[in-house]
C-alpha cells in the first residue's frame, strides 16, 4: 500500500474516566466480556501496517496494561507512561518514536471501533500530503453561541466536519508541530491536527464512520456493547469451551426455557442437571433448607460443578392491589431469593459459570407486572454485584426479550405468538454464553431475529 517501511501507531489511553463516573478508566472497563482498549490493540495488530504500537498510558495503570498484553506474543506493542494532558501524553508517545519512524498514526484507545479502511487511508494521505484527520459530516445543525446564552449564527452545517482519529502525519511534520506547541507555549490542545495547522502545513481528510464512536460516558459504553453483539465488529474471539462432559445443574429445569436448555446441552454431551419440584433431583425453590440440601447433595454427588443456570421463575399478571400475598411471596422468592440462595449453595469448579436469567422487564418497570420487573431488575444488580466478589468464576446474567413459554401464554393469552423468541432460540443464545466462557459486565440480551 505504501513505499514507507516504519510506520508507527501511538495509542492514546491516558483518560481518568471523570466523565465516566467511575475511578476505573472507561479504557479499563468492559465491553463484551473484554477490556475495551483491548479491541483497539487487536485492529492495530491485525493491520499489519506498524513496525510497533505505542501505548501511552497512566502510570498507575502500566502493571495491569503489561498482564493484559502478555497474550499478544509476538507483537510490538510498547508501554509509554503517559502525562497530564492529551497534549503532553501526545508528545511523549512522539518523542518516544526513533528518528528512524517515517510515519505515525494518534489514535484514542477508546475508538474501538476504528476500521482497516480508516488506518490504511490514513497512512497513504500522510504519505502523499503530510497529514490526515479522520472526519465525518455533521448530521446536526450548528449553532455558533459563544457567551453560551444566545445563538449569534448559525453556519452552513455543510463547511463543518466532526473530527475523530485516527490522525496520522510524517513523523518530521508532527515532531515541528509538536516543538512549536512548546515554543509559544500553546497548552490544552486537545488534537494534533491543530498543532499542525498551527504551522500552516496542510491537514488531508479521511472519510470516517459513525460507527467509529469515541467511548465516553456509560451510554456509549452501552451502546458499543449493543454493536458488538450485533455483529458489527470482527473481533478476535477467544478459544471455544468444549461442553463435552460438563456438569451443568439447571433450576427450573423442566420448564420452557430450562427444558430446551437440558435437550440442547445434552446433544452438545454435556450434563445437564434440571432442578425443580418435579424434577429427579427435586428442590423447592421457596425453601432455604430444601436449596442447600440439594446442592449439597449434589457435591456428593458430582463434586464440583462446571455451571450454574438459573431459569426458575413465576409470573403473575396483575395489578398489585389484586395480587394475593401468596402471589407476591411466590415471585419474589422464586425469581429473586431462590435465584440467590441457589448462587451462596453451589459449589462450582474454579473458572465454573454461573448464568441468571432475567427478563427485558428489567429495564423499567411496567404495569400489571410490577413485581416481576422489580425481581428482574433486583436479578440484574445481584448477578454484577456478584460477578466482582467471585472473580473466580465467570458470572453472567441475560435478558432475553418476550418469550413463548406456558407461562407466558397463560398470563398473556392475546399475544402473537410470532412475535416472541422461541425458548430455542434462547437456550442456544445461553449455550453459546457457556462455550465463550467470558464474562460480560453488562446485561446480555436477547432478541428476536
Amino acid at each position: 500500500m505504501t513505499s514507507y517501511e516504519d510506520v508507527r501507531a501511538i495509542l492514546l489511553m491516558g483518560g481518568t474516566g471523570d466523565r465516566f463516573g467511575s475511578s476505573r478508566p472507561k479504557q479499563f472497563h468492559l465491553a463484551a466480556g473484554k477490556k475495551l482498549y483491548l479491541y483497539t490493540v487487536e485492529k492495530f495488530i491485525d493491520s499489519d501496517r506498524f513496525k510497533e504500537i505505542l501505548l501511552v498510558a497512566p502510570s498507575g495503570w502500566i502493571r495491569e496494561i503489561e498482564e493484559d498484553i502478555k497474550e499478544y506474543l509476538g507483537s510490538s506493542l510498547r508501554i509509554i507512561p503517559g502525562g497530564a494532558t492529551r497534549q503532553e501524553s501526545s508528545f511523549l508517545g512522539v518523542m518516544a518514536c526513533p528518528s528512524t519512524t517515517e510515519i505515525v498514526v494518534i489514535h484514542d484507545a477508546v475508538r474501538p471501533f476504528v476500521t482497516k479502511r480508516m488506518i490504511d487511508e490514513n497512512i497513504l494521505k500522510a504519505q502523499e500530503v503530510g497529514a490526515a484527520d479522520t472526519c465525518i459530516a455533521s448530521t446536526d445543525t450548528l449553532v455558533y453561541a459563544p457567551s453560551g446564552d444566545f445563538i449569534h449564527t448559525i453556519p452552513l452545517r455543510s463547511h463543518f466536519l466532526r473530527g475523530q482519529t485516527p490522525q496520522s502525519f510524517q513523523f518530521k511534520l508532527i515532531c515541528q508541530a509538536h516543538h512549536h506547541a512548546q515554543a509559544l507555549t500553546l497548552e490544552g490542545i486537545s488534537d494534533d491536527c491543530r498543532l499542525v495547522r498551527e504551522i500552516g502545513a496542510a491537514v488531508a481528510i479521511v472519510q470516517g464512520e459513525e460507527s467509529n464512536i469515541k467511548i465516553t460516558t456509560p451510554l456509549d459504553l452501552l451502546l458499543a456493547e449493543q454493536m458488538l453483539r450485533q455483529g458489527q465488529f470482527e473481533e478476535r474471539l477467544p478459544p471455544r469451551r468444549d461442553l463435552r462432559g460438563a456438569r451443568i445443574a439447571i433450576s427450573g429445569g423442566t420448564g420452557g426455557i430450562g427444558s430446551a436448555l437440558t435437550r440442547l446441552l445434552e446433544k452438545e454431551g454435556a450434563i445437564p442437571i434440571p432442578l425443580s419440584r418435579s424434577a429427579d433431583n427435586s428442590v423447592n425453590f421457596r425453601c432455604s433448607a430444601s436449596i442447600e440440601t440439594c446442592f449439597t447433595k449434589l457435591h456428593e454427588q458430582f463434586g464440583p460443578l462446571d455451571g450454574l443456570i438459573n431459569c426458575v421463575g413465576h409470573l403473575e399478571r396483575a395489578s398489585l392491589q389484586t395480587l394475593s400475598k401468596e402471589s407476591i411471596d411466590a415471585q419474589i422468592d422464586l425469581n429473586f431469593r431462590g435465584v440467590v440462595l441457589a448462587c451462596k449453595h453451589v459449589q462450582l469448579k474454579e473458572g465454573g459459570q454461573i448464568i441468571n436469567i432475567a427478563s427485558s422487564s428489567y429495564f423499567h418497570g411496567r404495569e400489571e407486572i410490577a413485581v416481576y420487573a422489580a425481581t428482574k431488575a433486583a436479578i440484574v444488580n445481584f448477578s454484577q454485584g456478584l460477578a466482582k466478589e467471585r472473580t473466580d468464576l465467570i458470572v453472567n446474567v441475560v435478558a432475553p426479550a418476550r418469550t413463548d413459554t406456558t407461562m407466558r401464554r397463560t398470563q398473556f393469552p392475546e399475544e402473537n405468538l410470532e412475535l416472541l423468541l422461541s425458548a430455542e432460540k434462547v437456550a442456544e443464545e445461553i449455550v453459546d454464553l457457556l462455550r465463550q466462557a467470558r464474562r460480560f459486565e453488562s446485561v446480555v440480551e436477547i432478541r428476536k431475529g
